[in-house]
């Protein structure tokens, strides 16, 4: 009898992308209306595109116990974003690729997958977007990148936790992500670039700051994001991509305030609010001429009271995409 072939790569339906429809004159347009939807297998033409990519996954949420549901997000986030006004001009192309999906426990199987289709995007030119899914997005969205692009890369977090945890028995979870990356570059002899921000003690044992010292993490807590030390945050974001050749970009929703992101995986105690000071920092590493792709995660729909934290996260998508527009 044939093994089954498992398959963790899936285009997107277009029934997640419908919405308001004010016309059809440019003007009026919405993002489902612009959006484009492709097959990854089909090899399409990605140059200076935008190219949307679920990672429907919470199984490592599973193994780190947090609350599943994450792998929910994707389809919460398409939603979200579908009925956005159309900003951007018309040379910016908006691509959906479909989801990268976790297959039962199969974690390991689905980071592969993933880290071969931002491979593809990225060698064909386009900007991937990732919509998680847990933070175990991360191991699989580096790995890709690391594959597609050769130099230095460096990773700017904005979230509540390090997730730099050391793998229980060899087994990834949403936590572990950036110790992989670690202890992988210690292998190879070369340096972890890594800068988190918006970081809480609470969220944190001394063991994980430790760790993170040791490997040159640079830190940013969440009690420094305040009006007077936005300039200088915004000035360590420059040094640090400045010393890479390339960024990505992640972002845990944990790290807002439970009275603005109230629908995540691992709520924060307190969290950073999106205020004009936070917006200026995401906007700084926007226009980062070595951004070469962002992701979202740790959306949980299951625990997210009137869509809050999914129209913050569209909010985050809508701005990415205007800044990459405007910088095209």
């Amino acid at each position: 009898m044939e093994a089954l072939v498992q398959v963790y790569y899936q285009p997107v339906d277009r029934n997640l992308w419908t919405g308001r429809i004010d016309g059809t004159d440019e003007s009026f347009l919405r993002w489902h209306q612009k959006i484009e939807l492709i097959d990854l297998n089909d090899q399409p033409p990605l140059k200076g595109k935008i190219v949307f990519l679920g990672f429907v996954c919470d199984e490592g949420v599973h193994r780190n116990q947090g609350r599943v549901g994450a792998k929910e997000a994707p389809e919460a986030l398409r939603k979200s974003i579908a009925n956005l006004p159309v900003h951007f001009d018309g040379k910016t192309k908006l691509l959906d690729a479909g989801n990268v999906v976790c297959v039962g426990e199969e974690l390991e199987e689905a980071q592969q997958e993933l880290a071969n289709r931002v491979t593809q995007i990225v060698k064909a030119g386009g900007f991937p977007i990732l919509l998680g899914g847990g933070h175990e997005i991360t191991y699989g969205h580096f790995k890709g990148l690391q594959a597609a692009k050769s130099g230095k890369i460096g990773i700017i977090n904005i979230d509540a936790h390090l997730d730099i945890r050391a793998t229980a028995d060899g087994r990834a979870n949403s936590g572990t992500g950036f110790y992989q990356i670690a202890e992988e570059a210690k292998q190879n002899n070369s340096a972890f670039r890594y800068m988190a921000i918006g970081i809480q003690d609470i969220s944190n044992t001394k063991a994980l700051f430790d760790y993170a010292d040791s490997m040159g993490t640079k830190i940013v807590k969440a009690e420094n994001i305040h009006h007077e030390q936005i300039d200088p945050i915004i000035q360590e974001i420059f040094e640090f991509a400045n010393a890479v050749d390339h960024v990505y970009l992640t972002i845990d929703m944990d790290v807002f305030s439970p009275a603005f992101a109230p629908g995540v995986s691992a709520c924060s105690f307190q969290g950073i609010m999106p205020t004009h000071g936070f917006y200026r920092i995401f906007e700084t590493i926007m226009n980062l001429d070595n951004l070469r792709s962002m992701d979202v995660a740790e959306l949980n729909p299951l625990y997210d009271i009137d869509n809050r934290t999914a129209r913050l996260a569209a909010n985050l998508i809508f701005k990415a995409v205007q800044n990459l527009s405007s910088n095209a």
